[in-house]
């Protein structure tokens, strides 16, 4: 893709898939960290799982694109 052209769906999807692993790795680490500290980890897991329902999402409409194409 030149840096000028606009971004087709599929390049936008593949961004987001990637973003979304980044974002579960990081709060997988945040989590690690709470229960290293005793802290509570309630609130933080159920942000993971919230990450890896949308990820999922990602994940199925990538491969519906992909197919499509």
């Amino acid at each position: 893709m030149r840096p000028d052209a606009p971004e087709t769906p599929l390049e936008k999807l593949r961004r987001h898939v990637l973003s979304g692993e980044r974002h579960i790795e990081r709060q997988q680490a945040i989590v690690q960290h709470l229960t290293e500290l005793g802290a509570p980890t309630k609130l933080a897991l159920e942000l993971l799982d919230l990450f890896e329902e949308i990820q999922t999402m990602h994940v199925a409409h990538l491969r519906r694109l992909k197919r499509a194409l």
